[in-house]
């Protein structure tokens, strides 16, 4: 009965000492200084047992870092943790000189409250630190915690993430569809000295393809319509360094900037293309919608051009797909083109009355409505222009000289470049 008694008192004195420690541990949250998102914050710890603690608002979601300065004197212990007590990462500084100024480590998180913890790691006592949490907002960086299938991110193919391997046991997990049954390509970004390990796997944990980076950087598999997940972890040294992927089914498109469209005028039109990779399909349409396809043909090197017989004589646009098997034809790209250059006039269709006391007047014949005429002087200076309604023009010029001379003349057709120039004399004022 006595023995029972001991039993029951100790029992009772170690739940007070667990109430107490909850109510102390609640008590050192609620004390928790308040801080701002890149902000410079300072401090000092009291003694080698001491820690500070912070609460920051991330308002969105996105890449936060959390920095501290470093010294000579003394090392702190950084960390960031949702408020359940949830670790999300740590850093640690190193008080050897000659490295930078900043220990820094990443991780992304979605908007909510977190709570970094400031602690020593080494003879940091009373000696100041400087910190700060840097936002960026990034809707394609991983948001912790994501350690499992369940709890993993949701990605959209064709589009790049990023995120960070916090620890050696982390582990970050992305969801994705495949809309129809084809061909999938993962595509991790190396680094030297670096080796993640990638896979693909449904939710039962079946694996459709692996990679680890310092093999390869790329593999293709297949996989039916369906959700699937790509989990990314550790292989050797890359805890800390951010990674890159992308998951796409569809080729990359072109950039705009690397197609040029040449319309000429009397002869076939040539489009160039360049920053291709070897064995890239080109196909040309004249809609976006894919409708008539204007010129084909696969990439022998890193530029090509293609032939279109007549792609019009009026501005317009081409909508240009490529495609690196396996994968299937990327989206259009369109690239716009400047129109064939104008005819020139011919001086039969012009006639100059360079009047005495009143202006002067060129007029035009043979036109279209729209035709845009421009009067040039013999310098290259526009003496004025005007825009027919119909078959004739007339161009009234305030002064073209009191003695013979010349003007140069030239007519630019809706939709087309302005034409050559013509010169045409004029007699003396009368």
């Amino acid at each position: 009965m006595r023995e029972l008694s001991k039993r029951v008192m100790g029992l009772g004195a170690f739940l007070l000492l667990l109430m107490f420690g909850v109510c102390a541990e609640a008590e050192a949250s609620t004390m928790a200084a308040n801080i701002k998102v890149n902000a410079v914050n300072k401090g000092a710890l009291a003694s080698t047992k001491d820690k500070k603690v912070y609460r920051v608002v991330i308002p969105e979601a996105g890449v936060v870092t959390l920095s501290i300065k470093r010294n000579a004197k003394a090392s702190w212990e950084g960390t960031i943790q949702n408020n359940k007590g949830f670790n999300y990462t740590y850093i640690y500084t190193s008080s050897q000189t000659g490295g930078p100024d900043f220990e820094e480590v990443q991780v992304g998180l979605p908007k909510g409250t977190y709570t970094i913890t400031i602690s020593d790691d080494g003879a940091a006592s009373k000696v100041p630190f400087q910190f700060s949490v840097k936002h960026t907002k990034d809707d394609h960086f991983e948001k912790e915690a994501n350690d499992t299938a369940a709890a993993a991110n949701g990605i959209r193919l064709n589009e790049t993430y990023k995120g960070v391997i916090s620890t050696s046991d982390d582990h970050d997990a992305f969801q994705f569809t495949v809309p129809q049954n084809g061909k999938v390509m993962l595509s991790i970004k190396q680094r030297l000295e670096t080796n993640w390990h990638g896979r693909i796997q449904d939710r039962s944990g079946k694996k459709y393809g692996e990679l680890y980076t310092s093999e390869k950087s790329v593999i293709t598999t297949d996989l039916k319509k369906g959700s699937y997940y790509l989990i990314m972890e550790n292989a050797e040294d890359s805890i800390d360094v951010p990674y890159s992927f992308t998951i796409s089914d569809t080729s990359p498109s072109l950039r705009a900037a690397r197609i040029v469209v040449s319309n000429e005028t009397g002869k076939t039109d040539v489009i160039k293309l360049c920053d291709l990779k070897k064995g890239t399909i080109i196909k040309v349409y004249d809609a976006m919608s894919r409708g008539k396809m204007l010129a084909s043909g696969t990439a022998t090197g890193a530029s090509m051009n293609l032939k279109v017989k007549q792609l019009g004589k009026k501005a317009g646009s081409i909508y240009v797909s490529a495609t690196q098997l396996p994968l299937r034809e990327s989206g259009l790209v369109a690239r716009s083109y400047q129109g064939e250059i104008s005819p020139s006039l011919k001086k039969s269709q012009v006639k100059v009355a360079n009047n005495k006391g009143k202006a002067d007047l060129v007029k035009v014949s043979g036109l279209t409505k729209h035709d845009v005429i421009k009067v040039y002087s013999v310098k290259g200076a526009v003496l004025a222009k005007t825009t027919s309604k119909g078959k004739r023009a007339n161009v009234s010029i305030k002064q073209l000289g009191t003695k013979a001379g010349k003007v140069i003349m030239t007519v630019t057709k809706n939709g087309q470049r302005e034409s050559a120039r013509l010169t045409i004399s004029f007699s003396k004022e009368k």
